[in-house]
């Protein structure tokens, strides 16, 4: 944790404490080494005084060069064979987001992040290097001050494609991800691990890649405050059709009952602004109601505040923080409260002694987190196809007298009036979490150290949906109740030392770990209330319950060897065996372990080659295993109860949904990366760049079987696939005076991938579909040879002559063609500009970030033909007459293609304006003073979707599909951030 001393041409060593004392014997006339990460090393030669000071100084070449690395360890970023990246805590505070892992978009070559469109507290769909898994998670580990944390999203909408391709679809909101828990004001930093050689000492957790995330530990002395209030508003991106309005057959509705009938149809004739009985049996004029989406959201906002004490004394230093989150959602009666509170201790009890000492705990309310696909329950989708005569504010009140739905869609009852979707349907969640770590290191008087840490994460989530009394399609109405228990324990040792030889250095490091998680969930439904509008499980008709319950081990060993020469040529290597609980299997004598080695180098070169415009050069290489356990329950069968019984005694069930596989084998990974380094004219200019292959075996694959046999699908290593691609770092100081300084920095990368294999039988004609879209005429398939996710669709059907076949009906609607593969849901090119301007205390910056070559299969604008308001549908309407709906009906049902878009987009994702005060206005009483006005997803510069976002997703476990999201919401406000 500090300063290294040494004695030049020995090896005796010793490490500084906390404040930067240190004890070593030596002899008058020898010369110490005293050196630090980032800064110039001194040699000062002793005398015949028994103490000395010395102060290092800055190394300008090395600023910002520390990183942390696997395990929490800081290294210099000279001596790494791979590519990190590492985001400082103060950038993601500076206009900021409710999940903190979307502070990072744009800022990471190689890092594709993407949210689902479920509203505030939603999960992240984060990715590093392309998708690393054909069925599992994609997720990167997160490490919190060493200790890694689940991160699996939660909710029924999140669940991952096990062989329940309609699990996507289930009416549930985004029950959001652990991450999205983190205060970014207690964050000093973030590093990315991206390959595999930069996450092997994770083994079976890092196939994904690692997100490494340090907490702040309480430097100085300061009381600091940060407050950041930011407006939000919807940006409606729709552009329906304007002509025609409500009704059907080109007819306009002429009584109450034709008007809740017609519902959500604008296949009516075309405004004229005459007065037309509405659902409600008022007569209004039939025209154009214009901005229904910014009628139905409201301007939403989110308040933080952060006040967090830091005090540094002889021996140690400790930091105490509160934060206070509160959310208004742009959904009518939504919102999040979040208030988390972080304690953070170094000491050094005892000489050579340091104790790392961390709690965070975390309380979190959510009123009405928006559903998910068009369930009845989705305000979003119901809002989105509101007729366009009608004003969707007249859709109020939205219950009569004797609270029963206003339906104004009596021809589908499940099209809820999103008033009383808002409003009358609940879903509420409450989660105290509970995060803590410790860590002790002893370093001896030789230089060996040894080191152990604990780390604890759990919480208790409450969870209920409420399916109101009076709904429309469902007037005795349901409640569930759902308590999840989750405890992730993790603990680890290692024992260290390095050794000098004159030039040389050898670092060895051995290690062992630990993993137990557990999780228990209890879920009580209730069906058809005896007192209408009172909503608790005892006052519900008929019950039910569900237990859930696993538990899981990981052991681990494991050990590293760094070579240093001249602190010019550096080899590291490392080795982890993981031992899994989860591929236990009752009389099998299969392998329960996996080895996972790594070896990366690194050749600083500029120390030979030293031309004047050359600051720094180096060549790294490394190349490593990883690799991805199972989950629980795969490898064997378990038993559960029904909610049936058979003279009294409760009839057992088989509860595995996929058939087990006792022989399964954990997924690998394997990676070659080349990159190189460099700093060019006096550091003004730094460019990185790194060329990776990464080929993915073994993979857990759920292969779809009969229903006749009970299971879902079958649970199979049947898959291999490969991500090959290249990442830039290009930042330069383009302009730097006395006054002025800009610096630009312009990120990008490119990923290809590719399906190497899977399970026999499954091939181009039969490719293994993954999810579907509600509308069915879309899907995401995994096809051999092609990108993961094809986006897949029904083409025209074309006869021997290649015409478009039609229908024999009176529309003469097009036939449908064959299934075709139009493109990966996943991008290809990602790119982001940062831009840095500093006019003595007035800063200035702005963020334009795009992502080019993903498709998207469009379920909004399927429902748009379905519904007569897409622009499309004006085309022949005229002449089609009666059978104009008809016909586009078919279209979308039959040539599903239309729906396949491009995700391609640019947007100006960030804008901060802010100001420094000079702090001898205050006479010194304050020590920083910054004011800024800040934005974020401010403005679409280019996109290829209609009347959809580009980002629009259904959840964090699906990509390609959408429908029935909040809208992309637009920030902008203010930041104060003061410091005592």
């Amino acid at each position: 944790m500090g300063a290294t001393v040494r004695v030049k041409g020995s090896a005796v060593a010793r490490a500084t404490d906390l404040n930067g004392k240190f004890s070593i014997n030596a002899l008058t006339g020898n010369t110490l080494v005293i050196s630090f990460a980032g800064y110039n090393s001194e040699e000062p030669v002793l005398g015949n005084d028994t103490s000395i000071k010395i102060v290092l100084t800055e190394d300008n070449r090395m600023l910002n060069e520390v990183v942390v690395t696997a395990l929490g360890m800081k290294k210099e970023k000279r001596s790494l064979g791979y590519s990190v990246t590492q985001v400082q805590g103060e950038s993601l505070t500076q206009a900021r987001e409710n999940n903190v892992v979307n502070a990072l978009v744009g800022k990471v070559a190689g890092l594709d992040i993407g949210s689902t469109s479920g509203g505030a507290g939603a999960a992240t769909n984060v990715t590093i290097r392309g998708i690393s898994s054909i069925s599992q998670t994609n997720q990167p580990l997160y490490v919190i001050n060493g200790i890694p944390m689940e991160n699996k999203p939660v909710g029924v909408g999140n669940a991952n494609s096990k062989g329940n391709s309609g699990s996507q679809w289930d009416n549930a909101p985004d029950l959001g991800d652990a991450i999205s828990n983190i205060n970014p004001d207690d964050i000093e930093s973030i590093s990315v691990l991206k390959g595999a050689a930069a996450s092997a000492l994770y083994g079976a957790r890092a196939k994904a890649g690692v997100i490494l995330i340090t907490t702040k530990s309480g430097k100085g002395n300061s009381i600091d405050f940060n407050s950041n209030f930011v407006g939000e508003q919807i940006i409606d991106q729709t552009d329906w059709q304007t002509i025609y309005g409500q009704g059907a057959s080109g007819v306009k509705p002429n009584s109450q009952k034709a008007a809740a009938q017609v519902g959500s149809s604008s296949w009516g004739a075309k405004l004229d602004g005459t007065p037309v009985v509405q659902f409600d049996g008022k007569e209004r004029p039939y025209s154009l109601q214009k901005g229904n989406l910014d009628r139905f959201y409201r301007s939403g906002s989110t308040w933080t505040n952060t006040l967090a004490l830091n005090k540094s004394f002889d021996g140690g230093s400790i930091r105490l923080s509160a934060s206070d989150v509160k959310n208004k959602s742009v959904v009518p009666n939504s919102g999040l409260d979040r208030q988390s509170f972080n304690l953070a201790g170094m000491f050094e009890p005892i000489k050579r002694l340091t104790i790392d000492a961390r709690v965070n705990l975390i309380y979190e309310q959510v009123k009405n987190r928006p559903m998910l696909s068009d369930g009845a329950g989705n305000a979003n989708f119901n809002a989105m196809f509101i007729p366009t005569s009608v004003n969707v504010d007249d859709l109020k009140p939205w219950k009569d007298e004797h609270g029963n739905e206003v339906a104004f869609n009596t021809g589908n009852v499940y099209a809820t009036n999103p008033w009383f979707a808002a409003y009358e349907f609940q879903n509420n969640t409450k989660r105290d979490r509970s995060i803590s770590s410790i860590a002790a290191k002893y370093t001896f008087i030789n230089g060996l150290f040894i080191q152990g840490r604990a780390g604890r994460d759990g919480y208790n989530d409450q969870y209920t949906n409420v399916l109101p009394t009076g709904t429309a399609y469902y007037a005795t109405g349901k409640i569930s109740e759902q308590n999840t228990k989750f405890v992730d324990i993790n603990t680890d040792i290692l024992l260290g030392k390095s050794f000098q030889f004159g030039d040389y250095s050898i670092t060895p490091n051995v290690g062992a770990a630990y993993r137990n998680t557990e999780s228990q969930q209890t879920t009580n439904n209730g069906v058809d209330f005896a007192v209408p509008f009172v909503y608790t499980i005892s006052n519900a008709l008929n019950k039910s319950i569900a237990l859930g319950y696993y538990q899981n081990e990981m052991q681990s060993v494991y050990g590293t060897m760094e070579f240093a020469y001249k602190d010019v040529l550096y080899l590291n290597g490392s080795l982890r065996s993981d031992w899994f609980s989860t591929l236990a299997s009752p009389g099998k004598d299969n392998k329960l372990n996996s080895v996972y080695p790594s070896i990366s180098t690194s050749f600083i070169f500029s120390e030979y080659l030293k031309p004047s415009w050359l600051s720094f050069g180096k060549l790294r290489a490394g190349f490593a295993q990883v690799g991805q356990a199972t989950d629980p329950f795969q490898t064997m069968l378990t038993y559960g109860l029904r909610s049936e019984s058979l003279q009294g005694k409760p009839l057992g069930i088989i509860s595995n949904v996929n058939i087990p596989n006792s022989s399964l084998l954990p997924s690998t990974a394997k990676e070659l990366e080349i990159g190189t380094e460099l700093r060019l004219f006096n550091d003004r200019v730094n460019l990185d760049l790194t060329w990776y292959n990464k080929k993915s075996k073994n993979e857990i694959t759920y292969v779809k079987v009969a229903t006749t046999s009970g299971y879902s699908a079958a649970v199979l290593n049947a898959g291999e696939m490969q991500n090959q691609g290249f990442e830039a770092l290009l930042s330069a100081t383009i302009i730097k005076n006395d006054h002025f300084k800009w610096v630009s920095t312009l990120n990008g990368s490119f990923n290809d991938n590719k399906v190497l294999s899977l399970a026999d039988g499954i091939d181009e004609s039969n490719p293994l579909t993954i999810a579907t879209s509600r509308s069915g005429v879309g899907f995401t398939s995994i096809i051999v040879g092609k990108s993961i996710h094809q986006v897949m669709a029904f083409d025209n059907k074309y006869d021997a002559n290649g015409n478009i076949v039609l229908l024999d009906d009176d529309a003469k609607s097009p036939a449908r063609g064959d299934l075709e593969a139009y493109g990966s849901a996943m991008n290809k090119w990602f790119a982001g500009w940062n831009n840095e301007f500093s006019y003595k205390n007035l800063n200035v910056s702005f963020l334009i970030d795009g992502k080019w070559g993903g498709k998207l299969f469009s379920a909004t604008n399927y429902y748009g033909y379905i519904n007569g308001l897409h622009q499309a549908t004006l085309d022949n309407r005229e002449s089609l007459g009666t059978n104009a709906a008809a016909y586009y009906t078919n279209v979308a049902n039959n040539v599903s293609k239309n729906f396949v878009q491009s995700s391609d987009f640019i947007k100006l994702r960030q804008v901060v304006i802010g100001y420094n005060f000079p702090v001898k206005m205050f006479n010194n009483r304050i020590k920083s003073l910054n004011v800024s006005a800040v934005g974020r997803n401010l403005f679409v510069l280019m996109k290829k979707t209609d009347n959809i976002d580009p980002e629009s997703s259904y959840n964090a476990t699906f990509p390609g599909l959408e429908l029935g999201g909040v809208p992309a919401v637009r920030t902008f406000g203010a930041n104060l951030s003061v410091k005592f």
